[in-house]
């Protein structure tokens, strides 16, 4: 189907129209002309102008991102199954906050040639035109006004393009005039001095691409400029593939999402990330885990389940578990693993919670000293011919089985390019097992904290004593390190295999 016969502005209506033919059209095509659409609705850039104006508080994500904020979507492709979208030259030109692509309880969906951007970035960029003691003197290049959050920065080097330094929020600024601003530093001068500034407005909101509770989705050629979040999220789904998807600074810029390129929790089945470009972000290229959930029992078999993430999944959608899944106890602070419960009936509740029946009981007194997890809720995953460049913290982090991380180019991460970890502090597991990193290429990565290398294995725990992690081999690998750089680093974790890596630099 032709649905779209022009570009232009406000084209909402429209994308909600062709959404709607398709999904009483089973396997229809929609074919979109090259072009840019614009697309703006009041409440969407209303939201914008609140948090940019500080109506939502120092930190905006605290008001935005919870199951009742209000915001509108513009592909909606919810219970839709064979639709094929065919968007080669098309972009999104977003005016305010959006979720641009919904893929809820669909499948067999394939999305190609998207691109996604913001007419105002979901962040601001300014130049720092002077140094003064502790203050600096920042010109930004869009209008500003005077209560803006400020709750996460960064600095650019403007010759190189690579990030300098990465804090968190700024606590005191003032406006000097127009849209310059005298900002207060926290580090010595040089790291600022003829820099260019960077201000997230917010961590997380809604992602450009949402996947959940859906099966066989399939994104290719999609672009993703800019997002008030993360780029691309799957939750509770089977089968992803993304294929040439690229998640990069449009033309000038050096930021692309706020937060994560692409996360990945609690999903089944086969998860693969082949030919993709991801630079600029704001967190991590990939996520891949389930989650540790609190419990209280109730009655019999049945156990009240809490998510121990801080702000709760990434799509905001109670993690439930599906019947058959094998649900596993994790000792608290140690997170070494228990006995495995199958599924019987799961219930979500408005709270966020959700009431999950055992085939049988768990051990009395169960609640106080382990957490549960979703064992069966870890894709094998694949990562390949991918780049990974200047971009704030991990490249790949790993926390399922039956992982392979092979002949990509991780350039400049700002920590670990890879890690394999469960971090209880996150709430997010598992230990891993079954995982390969071979033929990769790691250039200057790692260059900021605890442990500045390439690779790493650890267990984010308060008191992890034992081998959580198993069989992990790092073979065929070239990797240049900095000063203080180790190319490796190995913690709880059995059968290692480390071979035939190539080590430059000191």
């Amino acid at each position: 189907m032709n649905f779209l016969e022009s570009e232009g502005k406000d084209h909402l209506e429209k994308f909600a129209n062709a959404m709607a033919w398709l999904k009483v059209h089973p396997g229809g095509k929609l074919v979109i002309p090259p072009g840019v659409y614009e697309v703006t609705e009041s409440r969407a850039r209303a939201v914008f102008s609140d948090m940019l104006s500080g109506k939502y508080g120092d930190n905006p994500q605290d008001v935005m991102f919870r199951p009742d904020f209000p915001y509108t979507r513009v592909l909606d492709f919810y219970g839709q199954e064979g639709t094929r979208l065919i968007a080669d030259g098309v972009t999104l030109l977003l005016d305010g906050f959006f979720e641009p692509v919904s893929l809820r309880h669909c499948k067999n969906i394939s999305v190609r040639g998207l691109i996604i951007d913001y007419k105002r970035k979901p962040y601001s960029h300014g130049y720092i035109e002077s140094v003064s003691g502790d203050e600096l003197a920042v010109r930004f290049t869009a209008d500003m006004p005077d209560g803006f959050p400020f709750p996460r920065y960064a600095v650019c080097d403007s010759h190189t393009g690579l990030f300098r330094y990465y804090p968190f929020g700024i606590k005191q600024w003032r406006k000097l005039k127009g849209n310059t601003f005298a900002v207060q530093i926290d580090r010595d001068p040089e790291i600022y001095a003829g820099a260019e500034l960077y201000v997230w407005h917010s961590y997380h909101s809604r992602p450009a691409v949402c996947i959940q509770n859906s099966e066989g989705i399939t994104l290719r050629n999609v672009v993703i400029h800019a997002q008030p979040g993360m780029g691309v999220v799957g939750h509770l789904s089977h089968d992803i593939v993304l294929d040439g998807v690229s998640v990069v600074p449009s033309a000038g810029e050096r930021m692309s999402t706020n937060t994560d390129a692409t996360h990945f929790s609690s999903c089944y089945g086969k998860l693969t990330l082949q030919n993709c470009v991801f630079e600029g972000h704001g967190d991590d290229a990939v996520n891949v885990h389930n989650y540790d959930h609190a419990f209280v029992p109730l009655d019999g078999n049945c156990y009240r389940l809490t998510c121990l993430a801080t702000d709760g999944t990434h799509t905001q959608a109670v993690d439930l578990p599906s019947v058959g899944d094998e649900m596993q106890l994790i000792t608290r602070g140690t997170l070494d693993k228990g006995e495995k419960f199958i599924v019987t009936a799961a219930q979500a509740n408005a709270d966020g919670s959700c009431d999950v029946t055992f085939e049988r009981p768990l051990p009395a007194g169960a609640e106080e000293k382990y957490y549960l997890e979703n064992a069966t809720a870890c894709p094998e995953f694949v990562f390949s011919h991918c780049r990974v460049r200047n971009h704030f913290a991990r490249s790949v982090l790993i926390k399922t089985r039956r992982a392979l991380v092979e002949k990509n180019i991780f350039e400049h991460s700002d920590l670990t390019a890879v890690v394999i970890a469960a971090e209880e502090n996150w709430g997010e597991g598992t230990s891993s097992e079954h995982v390969k990193v071979c033929g990769n290429v790691f250039l200057e990565c790692g260059t900021r904290g605890n442990v500045p290398c390439a690779v790493a294995v650890y267990t984010g725990s308060r008191e992890a004593t034992g081998k959580q992690h198993k069989k992990v081999v790092v073979k065929d690998n070239i990797v240049l390190c900095s000063k203080g750089q180790r190319p490796f680093a190995f913690a709880n974790v059995q059968e290692v295999v480390v071979e035939n890596n190539l080590i430059v630099g000191e």
